[in-house]
């Protein structure tokens, strides 16, 4: 199949606007790239890249150094709001999924683009890292390889997190990521594989703990506030074991039950606490998934109604989200009460978006606190 014309338009902006994102990056931040095991960055072949998702630039830092541009799968929800709707439809080589689903016209898209000779980009994941490990990746993502039977080519990422971490409402300066790619299964090879042969292939490629790759390379990251926000993904305190009694200020995180006080200094670390970093944290508070299902859950948030067809959304106002029972409460602007049973697809887009379908409707909820917690009362994906 032929580019089309607006794969050409596309071509042509993208090769103008990619020295610019070139100039940006470099005043942004440190980034190494390494090509390793034959993969040439300029081929004109297709094939599909993988990258773990460390932080929001990853996006632009995987595909940059490449010759041609991919399509990469980006989150809908990203296509409900201006500038950037018009500049991903109409700029960028962008295809919508919906997080935590498996899409068959996004499947589609990508053998098309594909057949037409682009490569494609994916973040299996499908979702940014929260606590600095590579999380769940999709196993509908090792489906599509199979399929496609081109060349599969990983790009890990390092050093992201820390540089700019999900959760955190700071900013840090002397921002640093390495890249590495290499071809990890070649075309002639998947034909041989297993759907669960490619899925541990990838799982082990892409698997990366940035506060084991900071004990490497110890690079400061400092900046103001840099605990605040801690508490969008910390929700138990490792001291006393209670729930919702940590908050943040500064560079501190405090548990109002036992008075524990934590300090995160310039390389990330948590000092003073049972665990020093979010990946241990994090991976120790996931045994009391089960107790969180008995806690009340509550945050001041702000509403919106998405339009999943024409990708469009609309502010409800401002309100109030508790979790308590296996149910959703919404009251203040809008009054629902979502039983589980009738919501599908929750999933956490950039800092703190919830989304969840509630019977016919998405709803994009801005959580102010607890995101996680109340992402987790409802699914044990992420």
């Amino acid at each position: 199949m032929k580019r089309t014309r607006k794969d050409k338009r596309k071509d042509f902006f993208l090769s103008i606007i990619r020295q610019f994102a070139k100039i940006w990056m470099f005043f942004d931040g440190r980034s190494e790239y390494i090509f390793e095991d034959g993969f040439d960055r300029k081929r004109k072949e297709p094939y599909v890249l993988l990258a773990n998702h460390t932080f929001v630039f990853d996006v632009v830092h995987v595909p940059l150094r490449l010759r041609r541009s991919p399509f990469i799968v980006a989150n809908k929800n990203l296509f409900t709001k201006q500038p950037l709707k018009f500049l991903l439809e109409e700029v960028a080589h962008a295809i919508p999924k919906s997080k935590g689903t498996s899409d068959i016209r996004t499947a589609k898209d990508l053998i098309g683009a594909v057949r037409r000779g682009y490569p494609i980009c994916i973040f299996p994941e499908g979702n940014t890292t929260f606590n600095g490990e590579t999380n769940y990746i999709e196993e509908s993502t090792m489906k599509l390889i199979k399929k496609l039977k081109i060349d599969v080519v990983a790009c890990k990422v390092q050093g992201g997190y820390l540089s700019k971490p999900r959760w955190a409402t700071g900013k840090r300066r002397n921002r640093s990521a390495k890249y590495t790619y290499k071809i990890i299964i070649g075309k002639d090879e998947v034909k041989d594989l297993s759907v669960e042969e490619i899925n541990e292939i990838v799982n082990r490629e892409l698997y990366n703990n940035d506060y084991e790759y900071q004990k490497e390379v110890m690079i400061k990251h400092p900046g103001k506030n840099k605990a605040e926000g801690l508490e969008n993904i910390l929700y138990i305190c490792p001291e006393c074991e209670s729930f919702g009694t940590l908050s943040t200020k500064g560079d501190h995180i405090y548990c109002s039950h036992c008075n524990a006080k934590g300090k995160v200094n310039d390389y990330g670390f948590i000092e003073g606490m049972k665990f020093d970093n979010t990946v241990d944290w994090d991976n120790w508070q996931r045994k009391f998934d089960d107790a969180l299902l008995n806690q009340i859950i509550e945050s001041p948030a702000s509403i919106y109604d998405v339009n999943d067809e024409n990708l469009s959304r609309e502010f409800l106002g401002n309100v109030t989200l508790k979790y308590e029972d296996r149910k959703f409460i919404v009251s203040g602007a809008i009054n629902l009460t979502m039983p589980f049973d009738d919501i599908k697809n929750p999933i956490v887009t950039l800092r703190r978006n919830f989304n969840i379908n509630y019977k016919d409707k998405h709803y994009l909820i801005k959580v102010e606190q607890y995101v996680t917690s109340f992402l987790r009362v409802i699914q044990s994906k992420y």
